[in-house]
């Protein structure tokens, strides 16, 4: 705080072989930093004779942003930084570091795909296929690379399918839940998982009031379960700001964080809607190399694209059947619908790497439609869709001659 003397504090640095960076420009302070930590101790030591030192954070150095040492990312649960914050203290505070637990996510994420597609198909080669392609996918290995939170939605979100197609709902659910805890946007699973426990509960008993009842009151009982985590997972914030603050800008403040747009302007990163992310447009920069070359958060759009529209055009007829293509659909369309209807309320500040969530069900999607495609498909297509349309133009009629 107040005038640095930098001088000063460049000599008393020399003095116990401490050396300084002054990079920060929004930060009234230094870096400092010595492979003797005694020296750097007493560096720090001597520095706070001469100077009104505010705040020390040890660690590697942090970027230069106005009020980072206090910022606490409260717009996103906490279990992220949980798990650097371990890696630090067991392993060591270096960039590399930070990263081993997306990349565990990552070769899981995998490693899930591979079961789920094995699963629907009863096929290792078409699994492998499925496990390859995503694995291969530039999304998933940028996003398996950084210490970015999303690749921890989609890790939770596969083992969520995983078990749901063995019908273990509620440890389905409490996969959801955890997964909520790296970041909020794990919940467009809980879609899917209300979907198909509806179907196993009521088992053909189709009724309107039926349906509401069940899914009403899973979504209470989900609801109940993500307010439960978050506050266990927020202990030691609650403990540090106490409840009403924490439950203001960690649940009520976060949920409306993320339902509005965040930013405004040529400043702001480049954002997307969830379609965009079918196209590879409007992809967001995760790193600029020197010279102008970027690379940026985008998977195989030609695939994904393929993926979606074929989802789509087989849906009449697929889901009269079909098994895998039903459990494969309601996972990719569900969780999709999620992020469109976030966009429909007020939520269009997305970014293409949160599609990384969708990685895995684009590929189990795809690799079904591909594995159970023949001639006698595409001419059910056909006659669905003839059907479908005879049905429309019927109902038109009427309405018509109601007129």
């Amino acid at each position: 705080e107040g005038v640095l003397d930098r001088s000063r504090v460049e000599e008393i640095a020399s003095l116990y072989g401490v050396k300084l960076r002054f990079d920060y420009s929004k930060l009234n302070g230094f870096y400092a930093y010595s492979s003797n930590a005694s020296s750097l101790n007493l560096f720090l030591s001597r520095l706070r004779e001469i100077a009104n030192v505010s705040d020390v954070v040890p660690g590697w150095m942090m970027p230069d942003a106005s009020g980072i040492n206090n910022y606490l990312n409260l717009e996103h649960p906490p279990l992220a930084k949980y798990v650097i914050a371990l890696i630090m203290a067991t392993v060591g505070d270096y960039p590399f570091y930070w990263r081993l637990g997306s990349i565990v996510a990552g070769t899981l994420l995998v490693l899930f795909t591979y079961l789920i597609a094995r699963r629907l198909l009863n096929s290792a080669p078409a699994a492998l296929a499925s496990a390859s392609l995503l694995a291969a996918d530039p999304l998933v290995r940028n996003l398996s690379s950084i210490a970015l939170l999303d690749v921890y939605v989609a890790l939770f979100t596969v083992i969520s399918f995983y078990l749901a197609l063995d019908k273990r709902f509620k440890l389905s659910v409490l996969a959801v839940l955890v997964g909520s805890l790296f970041k909020f946007n794990t919940l467009f699973a809980l879609i899917p998982v209300s979907l198909l426990y509806a179907r196993e509960k009521l088992k053909g008993r189709y009724s309107l009031l039926d349906l509401t009842a069940v899914v009403l009151g899973f979504y209470i009982a989900s609801g109940l379960g993500f307010l439960l985590t978050q506050m266990v997972a927020g202990i030691p914030l609650i403990g540090y700001l106490g409840f009403t603050s924490w439950f203001k800008q960690s649940i009520t403040g976060a949920i409306a964080w993320h339902t509005q747009i965040k930013c405004l302007g040529n400043a702001c990163p480049t954002s997307s809607a969830p379609w965009d992310w079918f196209t590879g447009v409007n992809s967001f920069t995760l790193y600029y190399f020197p010279g102008g070359l970027s690379v940026t958060a985008s998977g195989f759009w030609p695939l994904w694209c393929f993926a979606l529209v074929a989802t789509i055009i087989f849906l009449p007829s697929y889901l009269k059947g079909n098994k895998a293509f039903a459990h494969s659909t309601c996972w990719l369309l569900g969780v999709l619908s999620g992020y469109i209807l976030l966009w429909i309320i007020g939520g269009r500040t997305q970014y293409s790497f949160y599609a990384v969530q969708l990685a895995p069900l684009v590929y189990s999607s795809l690799t079904v439609i591909l594995a159970t495609f023949n001639y006698d498909r595409v001419v059910e297509v056909l006659e669905s869709w003839k059907d479908l349309f005879t049905r429309i133009n019927r109902a038109v009629g009427m309405l018509l001659l109601l007129e």
